[in-house]
């Protein structure tokens, strides 16, 4: 995203397929070392822009929202795992419905332990 933003301010075309599909690569490619590293976002944006040659230090844009944007991409992650974990469960046969729909929280806490 930021590489997106920083070619559109230097007067380039995002929308470009070569351009999308380099950062794509790039991007693919310098992830394998930053998964599960907190701020590995920023450290993922300085690998990518350098080698796409754009501005390093237009990076301090995101380091100084990066932290917001982190929480909401946490949020989406923790909210994708709690679905997929109840759809499988689900799947399964293993969600009791009473407990889930429950509205005492003691019922649920020693029903799961």
């Amino acid at each position: 995203m930021l590489a997106v933003m920083i070619v559109y301010a230097q007067g380039g075309n995002p929308l470009n397929i070569g351009f999308i599909l380099q950062v794509a690569i790039i991007s693919a490619i310098s992830s394998f070392g930053i998964a599960g590293v907190g701020g590995g976002a920023t450290i993922a944006s300085l690998m990518v822009l350098s080698a796409l040659g754009l501005p390093v230090a237009l990076a301090g844009v995101l380091i100084s929202i990066e932290p917001l944007i982190d929480m909401g991409r946490t949020a989406v992650n923790v909210s994708g795992s709690m679905v997929s974990g109840l759809v499988a469960g689900r799947f399964m046969k293993q969600v009791d419905d009473d407990v889930y729909n429950s509205e005492d929280p003691d019922t649920k806490i020693s029903r799961a332990v």
